[in-house]
């Protein structure tokens, strides 16, 4: 399904970025397999083929396959379109594929899939609430029809579309192919099994932490005069391991934000999945028999839980689920020294803007695309610095990046610098990784660039005594080099010559800076990750450099951390401790 979809969309989001997730649910909506996904994506897909079976009920027929990108229908966002197809086998219902496909256009008033200043539903371009797509292995042409009149790119959806319908149908055939080599009796015994073996290892998981409850709240960027301190998110764990639960409580959060960020069902869901098996490590399966051992508190009408109609949606898979996630997830630190992570990226910075227009190399065709480059960020965690390439708790690295040639090939787009910004990854025992520095120059006239970028009042926070990462910024700049400083929601054409300014936010540290061996802060600055003010300053460190070689004076450097433990520095954090109980 993956190579399918990998192999044939049409959008740079698609086939370069890999920015869709494939997936496959049993006819009794227990997720069986989340394969290569973005965990966002993946996290609470059963809610997909639930809505089907809700709507359609008897009404479900080999050949049928469901278009779906309602956020209230059990959908992530609506710029993920999502195919669901009912897998039958001799006549019985056994299994439902599952493809997921974000695309660089919705029919949104701006040519972007986020909207995280629409004020209500209305606002956020074409809405799908899981409508029949194809009867008997055939477009209900009507449907395809709406899609092509509402989006600027028709062709270039209907390429997309048809390589998500051709996932789905590569799943639905493989997994025809396990029935008729098993036999149904054998399959159904396996699920079940399967099922099983995944609660029972989390189960064991669980029972290895230690028993607690963490409250926590970190702020998020407002855009809002509602609330123009910042946004707060809290999150209070459980962890009951006699029960061999875990318990994630949201109900003490705000309503629904007159903004396009409020969480969906299925990313609050998926925030919450991805914070705590991450913790309970990786040979716990990620499927339903796992899932059922977080337990998970939220209301309807908060924008960190259930959206009320008619709340926007469409920043759902960014943003505040970049910050939900990595909060729960640090709520263990407080329980255990080792457990959880810091914060990584929030939102999408510019490097990763939705670009449009109509590109003259190619007859003024028009394009949308968004380009994920420089999607960085990672958050430190105990024994592992940032990884490099995480970007966001909702793609954990699964996103592929964009190449500068392949940026330049897709769009009429020059990429001036893609670099690493020194000292923008937060500082500790292990580092977060640092962000990206881009600016981007457009080749011809009237290039539009939006992106729904966060973390500049409050960049990714540090977890176990570790500081903030950098913050976000975005500049516009004339063909004078004169720069202005742009919103985190920013919308800007751009003229030829032109730019566009990105610097993206670093991930947060783990841990107390000045316990970093300080063999690997010489690696830092050796590598140009850390400048050596840095190195002094905050880790403590006392360097002697040659050219390039850069070596570690150990007498110098503990009387140097012995001075610094003994003014005890402030901590830079952007997350609290509200409550810790064991």
């Amino acid at each position: 399904m993956i190579n399918t979809l990998f192999r044939t969309g049409r959008s740079g989001v698609l086939n370069t970025a890999m920015d869709f997730s494939c997936s496959i649910t049993d006819d009794s909506l227990r997720t069986v397999s989340t394969a290569l996904g973005l965990p966002v994506h993946v996290g609470a897909i059963e809610l997909i083929p639930k809505a089907v079976k809700e709507k359609f009920g008897d009404d479900i027929r080999p050949g049928d396959c469901f278009a779906n990108n309602s956020g209230y229908h059990g959908n992530t966002h609506c710029g993920d379109f999502t195919l669901c197809a009912p897998v039958y086998f001799e006549g019985e219902l056994v299994f439902f594929t599952i493809a997921r496909a974000h695309l660089g256009d919705m029919g949104f008033p701006t040519p972007t899939t986020y909207g995280p200043l629409s004020r209500d539903v209305y606002e956020e371009g074409l809405k799908l609430p899981c409508v029949r797509i194809q009867r008997d292995n055939s477009d209900v042409q009507e449907v395809v029809d709406i899609c092509k009149a509402n989006i600027r790119a028709p062709e270039q959806f209907y390429g997309d579309y048809i390589a998500t319908l051709a996932a789905v149908r590569t799943g639905e055939a493989g997994m025809q192919k396990i029935c008729a080599q098993y036999g149904i009796g054998t399959v159904r015994k396996f699920l079940t099994q399967f099922q099983d073996y995944a609660r029972d290892m989390a189960i064991d998981a669980i029972r290895q932490l230690p028993a607690g409850r963490v409250r926590r709240e970190a702020f998020y960027d407002s855009e809002t005069d509602l609330y123009p301190d910042g946004i707060p998110v809290r999150a209070t764990i459980e962890v009951d391991p006699v029960e061999g639960l875990v318990t994630v409580d949201l109900l003490d959060n705000v309503d629904n934000l007159p903004l396009g960020i409020n969480l969906t069902e299925a990313t609050m869901t998926a925030s919450c999945l991805i914070a705590v098996l991450t913790v309970l490590g990786p040979d716990v399966p990620r499927c339903t028999g796992s899932f059922s051992r977080v337990r998970i508190l939220s209301r309807e009408g908060a924008a960190i839980g259930r959206p009320k109609h008619p709340a926007a949606t469409s920043a759902a898979t960014s943003n505040l689920t970049q910050l939900l996630c990595p909060l729960v997830r640090s709520a263990f630190s407080e329980l255990k020294s080792g457990l959880g992570s810091a914060c990584g990226t929030i939102g999408l910075p510019g490097s990763c803007a939705v670009v449009s227009g109509v590109d003259p190399r190619h007859d003024n065709r028009p394009f949308v695309n968004q380009i994920i480059m420089g999607y960085w960020g990672g958050p430190g965690l105990h024994g592992h610095d940032g990884w490099f390439t995480h970007g966001s708790s909702g793609s954990n690295g699964a996103l592929w990046q964009s190449s500068v040639e392949m940026v330049e090939q897709q769009q009429p787009v020059l990429v001036e610098r893609l670099e690493i910004a020194v000292d923008s990854g937060g500082a500790g025992e292990w580092n977060g990784s640092p962000g990206a520095f881009c600016i981007f120059r457009s080749r011809t006239d009237n290039i539009r660039y939006t992106a729904n970028t966060a973390g500049h009042d409050f960049p990714p926070f540090g977890a176990a005594g570790g500081w903030a990462g950098g913050r976000n910024d975005s500049w516009w700049e004339d063909k004078a080099g004169e720069r202005r400083a742009l919103p985190n929601s920013l919308d800007v054409t751009l003229n030829t010559g032109e730019k566009l300014v990105s610097q993206a936010c670093g991930g947060g540290g783990y841990g107390d800076p000045l316990d970093r061996d300080p063999a690997r802060v010489a690696e830092d600055v050796q590598e140009g990750w850390i400048s050596l003010e840095r190195a002094h300053r905050i880790h403590g460190v006392v360097l002697k450099t040659r050219g390039e070689f850069v070596a570690v004076d150990t007498e110098a450097t503990q009387r140097l951390r012995d001075e610094l433990l003994e003014r005890q520095p402030v901590v830079v954090t952007t997350a609290r401790r509200l409550e810790t109980s064991h």
